[in-house]
Order: structure tokens, then sequence, then C-alpha cells
């Protein structure tokens, strides 16, 4: 090469340098948009609002199980006058009446007979159990103690029969889900568990990708879920559902899960349960929730997690299959 193509040459190198420091230059100290070329300000401009952060989808229920003496007219009769048993379907309605139960829903005040009850001093003050669910999971609410051995009339899809069960104790298992803008999609379905303690393995679905089979060990009673009496009910603020029985049908399911004698054997009880739901929104839990009169805990701590050990409410996702948690109810004389 002779040495005017090197002069050239040169020429053309110390050009593009120019280019390039120019272009350079432009981005960083030149251009009035600069800002917006950082990572994290590319990040935030990803979606309609800038920095926004989107929370996982929770459910927060609080369940109260009322306890009275049997056929008190509160949660017998009056309750009942002002709950909308209409809002599942009736074909559902259908199969809970000739079970003995009915599920409906109350919006705005409770009659003024169940407010004195949930108002009721200690030892009889109702406690409320609340848990913070994922959207999906489930609580098992444990209802009535262990009976050593009982027979139940069932009525299933239009064909009666009875059965026997030993060490039976009754629960309703209920899924929690986001339900449109506002509501909270509650799905209840009855549970027997019955029979001697049995350890059985589970697989583990959560388990990491790719990895081998893993096994949980449960040690329980054996669960005779009823699926074909469940109802779905959808609540908003300022509305809670009842679940509650028909003592008058001896012998049936909802007489089964709802009365039981005390412990002395002289006196039948009979229970109601109370469930309030509420849900996040794109902020924090509950932030959009308007004050209301019905019962909330009063100690923050009282609010458990999916994880977290008894008071006796239980929970699983949508397919069973995450570890349970239980809750007891208050004892509301």
């Amino acid at each position: 090469m002779n040495s005017e193509s090197r002069q050239w040459a040169t020429v053309g190198v110390s050009a593009l340098a120019l280019v390039v420091i120019g272009g350079l230059s432009g981005l960083s100290g030149c251009n009035p948009h600069r800002g917006q070329l950082r990572p994290e300000n590319l990040f935030q401009q990803i979606g309609r609002q800038r920095g926004q952060l989107i929370e996982p989808r929770k459910c927060m229920l609080r369940v109260a199980i009322v306890d009275r003496s049997f056929r008190d007219p509160a949660i017998n009769e009056i309750l009942w006058k002002t709950a909308d048993e209409q809002a599942i379907t009736p074909e559902a309605r259908r199969a809970l009446q000739v079970n003995g139960l009915r599920i409906g829903r109350i919006t705005g005040e409770f009659p003024p007979e169940l407010e004195a009850v949930l108002a009721a001093p200690p030892p009889h003050k109702v406690e409320p159990a609340t848990f913070l669910l994922d959207d999906g999971e489930q609580t098992l609410i444990s209802i009535n103690e262990a009976a050593d051995q009982v027979t139940l009339l069932l009525n299933r899809e239009n064909r009666p029969y009875g059965k026997d069960y030993q060490a039976a104790s009754g629960y309703f298992r209920v899924i929690a889900a986001h339900d449109g803008t506002n509501g909270v999609s509650l799905r209840f379905t009855p549970e027997i568990h019955h029979g001697p303690m049995l350890r059985s393995y589970q697989p583990m679905v959560n388990a990491a990708p790719y990895a081998s089979q893993q096994f949980k060990i449960n040690d329980g009673q054996q669960e005779e879920s009823l699926p074909d009496l469940a109802a779905n009910l959808v609540l908003e603020t300022g509305q809670a559902a009842v679940v509650g029985c028909r003592p008058e049908q001896e012998r049936s399911l909802g007489a089964f899960l709802f009365t039981q004698s005390d412990a002395h054997g002289d006196q039948q009880r009979q229970k109601l349960i109370l469930v309030w739901a509420d849900r996040n929104q794109l902020g924090t839990l509950g932030e959009q929730a308007t004050k209301t009169d019905r019962p909330v805990p009063g100690d923050p701590s009282q609010i458990r997690l999916g994880n977290q050990e008894k008071p006796k409410v239980s929970t699983t996702s949508k397919n069973d299959s995450q570890p349970e948690k239980h809750a007891e109810p208050a004892d509301g004389r």
C-alpha cells in the first residue's frame, strides 16, 4: 500500500471515530430523554403505569361459628328471614334442603337478635378467626366434635340411603377466589371425616421441575367429600355468608353437622357459620374496604397465613394438593 492510500485510510478511521463519539455524547450528555434509557426506567415503563408493582391475588376470610341452644330463634328463625337463600342456584338449594342444610347471603345489617349474640361479653363472646389465603386456596372449617358412632340419612342425586360412620366429624371445605372487580367467590363443600387415623404418602405437586417425584407423609382419617352438595356464593363488601341447618330433619347431614349434645348429654346445642370475605386490589389488602360494624379481630396477630398452624380451619389449593390448616369455632352461647 502506498503512502497516499495509507493517508486516506487514516482519515476514514478518524471520521468513523468522530461519528461514534458524537452518537454516544448525544445519548448521554445532550439527549434530553437520556434518563429514560437507564435500566430501572426501562423496567418502570413496562405496562401502562410507571413503577407499578403487581402483587399476588389474595383473599381474606373471617369465619365465626355461633354456638347457641337448640332451635334458638336468633339463628334458627329470625336470621333466615333476612338471609337471601336464592343467592345460590335452585339445584344447589334443593340438594341442600333435602339433606337438612341451608346457605344464604346477608347484605347490610344483621337482625338485632343476632347482633346481640355477636356482641356478647366474655365468656360467650364470638371471636372470628381470620385467614389470609392465596387466590384459589381453601379453608377446611371444623364444625362439630367427633361422634363415636352415627347413622346418617343422606339424599344424593335424588337417591336416599342410610350410612353408618365411626369416629365421624363434620367439615365444610371453602374455596375462596377473586370474582369480577370487587367480589370474592366462595365454594362450600361438606365433608365427613371418619374412621381410624391412617398414614398415607401423597405426591408433592410443587417439587422442582425435572426433579424426582417427592412425597409427603399425611396422618389422618378417611375424608368423604360430598361435591354434589356444594354451593357457590359471591360476597362483596358489606355482605356475609351464613350456613346452617334445618334441625327438624333428624339424622340428616345438616343435623349431624350443626347440632350436638353438650358435654353432659342432657341438652342439645345448635351452631351457625358466618363468613365475611375481602380481597386485595393493586394496593394493600382491604385498603378500599369501607368501615363496617361486623366483628373485626382486634389483634393483627390473629391473621394467619396459608401455611401456619391451626386454631381450626385448613387450607389447600383448588386441586386439594397443598398443605392444610384448620380452625375451631368460638363459643357464643
